[in-house]
């Protein structure tokens, strides 16, 4: 569990209201929905959001906005939690999520079943990235649901509900988060960075992250901005920087999915420049005026801007799978040549 305590002021903005009435209602009556679902894309917030309701519930003042001096805030503040039990799907030494969430991490979950919360109101089980459940182990949890113990609550996250089975999905009470704006991830990434944060660079990850906070935190990294350079600098000099490029592609997945991120975000600027005109808000502003010029200069048309992304997002699907990775790293670059 990476996520830690105190939230930034402008993520609870965000997002905070979508607890309202849950917590509202918890404030009068001291109920909840024993299984509560936290949907959105990945990297939005749902682990940080549920950390922030396990707070709250856990609070001794027992309101709709935990205190943040009480005993268990300051167990909360701290990363020491009692009553809480994380389940993570499994990584990959990169820190990738490959893996599922296999029936043997529940087992000991099971245990524990006739037992009550020990220090706070609530034991609350959290299983982040629920959708990664294989059958077995969502079965599993499924009997749980169903009979759930007293003062036990289970919380879900899912960047792709559809992947739960139909029987979990109507155990749970859903509370769906909105993509975050570019100026909500801007005011997060400079509260966090402090007052020397460097506004273009968080301007452009605070529009290229699609709504992600993680993906914009991961855009503020200077590899990131050098893959970039690297894929711009294909646009002009293809045959000096093809082969270099397909090298540091084929370093990992994770490089993979970045500049695949990194080509479809430069390839919509171009698209989307071309279809709204003058009033498109560039997502890589400090390139606008380069890529126009490039764009004229090469009189590069809809149809093969469309083109490039639609390949793009084809080859997403094989990053995953094993396969040889500098084919599939070339494979990735050949619609770009393409249209050069």
């Amino acid at each position: 569990m990476k996520t830690t305590l105190p939230l930034a002021d402008a993520f609870l903005d965000a997002h905070e209201s979508k607890l309202r009435p849950i917590l509202s209602r918890y404030g009068k009556t001291k109920e909840i929905h024993s299984t509560l679902l936290i949907t959105g894309i990945e990297g939005v917030g749902k682990k940080s959001l549920a950390l922030y309701l396990i707070q709250t519930l856990f609070c001794d003042e027992g309101g709709t906005k935990p205190c943040g001096v009480c005993k268990s805030c300051k167990r909360a503040l701290s990363g020491h939690w009692f009553d809480l039990d994380w389940f993570e799907p499994e990584t990959n030494d990169e820190g990738t999520r490959v893996g599922q969430h296999k029936i043997d991490a529940f087992r000991e979950l099971k245990t524990k079943l006739g037992m009550g919360p020990a220090e706070e109101p609530f034991r609350i089980v959290v299983i982040a990235e629920a959708e990664r459940m294989t059958t077995a182990a969502a079965n599993s949890i499924l009997k749980m649901l169903e009979e759930p113990p007293r003062n036990w609550i289970f919380i879900l996250t899912a960047s792709d509900s559809s992947r739960l089975l139909p029987t979990i999905l109507s155990r749970c009470m859903e509370i769906r988060l909105n993509p975050l704006s570019g100026e909500q991830i801007f005011s997060i990434l400079k509260t966090s960075k402090g007052l020397d944060f460097n506004s273009t660079k968080g301007q452009v990850a605070s529009r290229a992250a699609l709504g992600s906070l993680t993906r914009a935190m991961s855009y503020l990294d200077e590899e990131v901005w050098a893959r970039r350079d690297q894929i711009l600098g294909l646009l002009s000099s293809p045959t000096h920087e093809w082969m270099k490029l397909v090298e540091n592609l084929a370093q990992s997945q994770q490089d993979l999915h970045l500049s695949l991120d990194l080509i479809e975000s430069i390839f919509s600027d171009l698209l989307q420049s071309l279809v709204q005109g003058e009033g498109y808000e560039w997502i890589h502003l400090d390139q606008k005026e380069s890529l126009s010029q490039w764009m004229e200069a090469k009189r590069i048309t809809i149809p093969k801007l469309t083109h490039v992304l639609e390949k793009t997002a084809e080859m997403r699907k094989f990053v995953n799978l094993t396969l040889n990775a500098k084919l599939l790293s070339q494979e990735v670059l050949i619609p770009i040549l393409e249209i050069l």
